[in-house]
């Protein structure tokens, strides 16, 4: 019967495995021949230059360090914003699901009404700009975008804190209630019972946040691209922005070196992350 069982849940997985296979796995591998040649019309092999000359671009420092700036502010805002909202909704006696709803909105929001809105806000001409003139601020300082990366913290912020919301909740249900009631038999305040119980047992989901989160990051560049254009500041030009314009001049071997070594230095990340979470397991567990 288990082997049954088996069969029969790999014939549903099946067609996912195949379709991750053909569109992402396949051409992945197949795109380090590009890497490993000097161009398109010779074909000549290299070795490892391309990946040398893509580290020492300046440009690409320049993405990878505003890459992970922007990384290091959103995520964890981010989680704490949304583990915060996820607890305070696990409190409310009354008005719940309003809350709830107004709180998963921008799940379903497409990011295009979302970057007009922003641009409305943040653009050249919109309401912050104009605002910050009124009070005084110089139109240079103003126009030169000194806190475009702020901004996207924001417009992640908003798009993604309400999936998070979604994670936490989930584990807090998971929590039993007792625990909460034997620490307040005990004295415990709030802060303990945080500290003791609901941080301890949410420890799993709060990886599974940090890694989703650190993945959705990389999904910004939807809403910088629809904001910025193709060659936004250099204060927000991001990996992203690096690998799209090396396939808009279809210089494959510079964008499949910069994808290999964005994929090796995540892979290590989430590597390190996967065995943080595992002793964690292990010691509460």
């Amino acid at each position: 019967m288990n082997n049954k069982q088996t069969k029969t849940y790999w014939l549903f997985l099946l067609p996912s495995f195949v379709g991750v296979l053909l569109f992402f796995v396949i051409p992945f591998v197949f795109s380090l021949y590009y890497a490993l040649i000097d161009n398109m019309g010779s074909q000549s092999f290299v070795g490892l230059k391309n990946f040398t000359d893509t580290l020492t671009n300046d440009l690409f420092q320049s993405a990878s360090l505003n890459t992970v700036i922007f990384i290091a502010l959103a995520v964890p805002i981010g989680m704490a914003i949304a583990l915060f909202l996820a607890i305070c909704l696990r409190k409310m006696k009354a008005g719940r699901g309003v809350a709830t709803l107004f709180l998963l909105l921008p799940l379903v929001v497409p990011s295009g009404t979302i970057v007009y809105f922003w641009q409305v806000i943040f653009g050249n001409n919109g309401l912050l700009t104009e605002t910050l003139l009124k009070l005084g601020f110089e139109h240079a300082s103003v126009s030169q975008n000194q806190w475009t990366m702020g901004i996207l913290v924001v417009v992640f912020l908003w798009k993604n804190v309400s999936y998070n919301i979604v994670l936490f909740w989930s584990g807090l249900n998971w929590i039993p209630k007792s625990y909460y009631e034997n620490m307040s038999i005990e004295g415990a305040g709030a802060w303990r019972q945080f500290a003791s119980v609901t941080w301890v047992y949410l420890s799993p989901t709060t990886f599974v946040v940090l890694l989703m989160s650190i993945v959705n990051s990389f999904k910004v560049f939807k809403e910088i691209y629809m904001l910025y254009g193709t060659y936004p500041s250099q204060d927000i030009y991001m990996l992203q922005h690096y690998m799209n314009n090396q396939f808009m001049s279809l210089n494959m071997q510079k964008l499949s070196s910069a994808a290999y070594i964005m994929f090796l230095v995540l892979a290590v990340v989430l590597l390190i992350i996967f065995r943080v979470q595992k002793k964690l397991t292990e010691q509460f567990y």
